[in-house]
């Protein structure tokens, strides 16, 4: 009796063990605050920073621009920058292979929270980790007080060092901690309610780590690059959306081959982005304004031969016309020239 209820305990608790969960350090946060989970479970592939993604009621977003994951002992830390949005939103682990109870799975795995401005204290800490070598003397971690003036206490547990100071609506401030006398593994940054964790890593382990992770990324953004069918979405709602999510940013020397849309990070080209074509105009117009100022040369010369055709002529008539009346025995004033 007591082996069979034995191994149903064990049975009962091994999918509790191996489950995929995501464990959020709070579940509403405000705009703009950083977001910190720890991610556990069996991943048969390496989670990297491309297998999840933010969405806001459903519609996925683009990776955030300042994000961060990381893996210590089994336990994956991930921080991410929110945006300055009100809505209900989710993190969502995608294109993974992991195992429950021994069971292979594919399926998404979903931590819904929400974004909602309250009359509470928040900060906006990047990064949301410290990853260093055992090497480096110091790190630096900037800190910004969102909705109203804070008075900030930040501690380095492993040497207790301290740094007191008082942050003002929207101000940033970076400061810094010596990890020189530390040894390699982990300890906490403790900033007002906040904890940071701070891994210290032997400088092999981390090069190794980061090639990994690189590796890594470029398959999952080569393989997984989608995009979002905006077809029956609103104005509204596209503009919410990153252009990333939607289509590509065109460069000063290209053009959008298809529909520009209004996202977050302005026009967006949800067609193909092309290189655009040097343009001859400029020859043209070179051509036009040649051919302009020889016709105006052209007209202006026949003009001032005209004028001096006429000049003489006008002689011609005077010195006739004293002539004449010099011979009719008119009294003329004034001598004759020599012509």
């Amino acid at each position: 009796m007591k082996k069979e209820i034995t191994i149903l305990l064990i049975l009962l608790i091994i999918p509790l063990i191996s489950a995929i969960e995501i464990q959020l350090s709070k579940d509403t946060y405000q705009p703009q605050e950083t977001l910190q989970a720890e991610i556990t479970g069996n991943f048969i592939d390496s989670l990297t920073i491309d297998n999840i993604l933010l969405y806001k009621q459903d519609i996925p977003r683009s990776t955030p621009v300042i994000s961060g994951l990381t893996k210590f002992q089994d336990i994956y830390y991930l921080y991410i920058l929110l945006p300055n949005q009100e809505a209900n939103f989710s993190i969502k682990i995608e294109n993974t292979k992991y195992t429950e109870a021994g069971v292979e799975k594919t399926e998404d795995i979903v931590k819904e929270f929400e974004i909602k401005t309250t009359n509470q204290s928040a900060l906006q800490i990047n990064p949301g980790f410290i990853k260093t070598t055992e090497d480096s003397e110091d790190f630096s971690i900037k800190i910004k007080a969102l909705s109203i003036n804070q008075d900030i206490s930040a501690e380095l547990e492993a040497t207790q060092e301290t740094q007191d100071f008082s942050l003002a609506e929207d101000v940033e401030k970076t400061i810094s901690f010596s990890i020189s006398d530390i040894a390699a593994g982990k300890t906490d940054l403790k900033i007002n309610d906040y904890t940071i964790p701070v891994f210290i890593i032997e400088k092999t382990e981390i090069q190794n780590d980061s090639q990994e992770q690189n590796e890594s990324a470029v398959v999952n953004k080569t393989e997984n690059q989608t995009k979002i069918d905006i077809t029956n979405m609103t104005e509204e709602e596209i503009q919410s959306l990153s252009c990333s999510d939607i289509g590509e940013k065109c460069e000063d020397n290209e053009k959008c081959d298809g529909e520009t849309k209004a996202s977050l990070d302005g026009p967006c080209c949800t067609g193909t982005c092309t290189e655009k074509k040097k343009s001859n105009k400029w020859i043209l117009g070179i051509v036009i304004i040649i051919i302009v100022a020889i016709v105006i040369w052209y007209f202006y010369s026949k003009s001032k031969k005209k004028q001096k055709l006429r000049k003489h002529k006008d002689i011609l008539e005077e010195k006739s016309k004293k002539f004449e009346q010099r011979m009719g025995g008119e009294e003329i004033s004034g001598g004759v020239g020599r012509s």
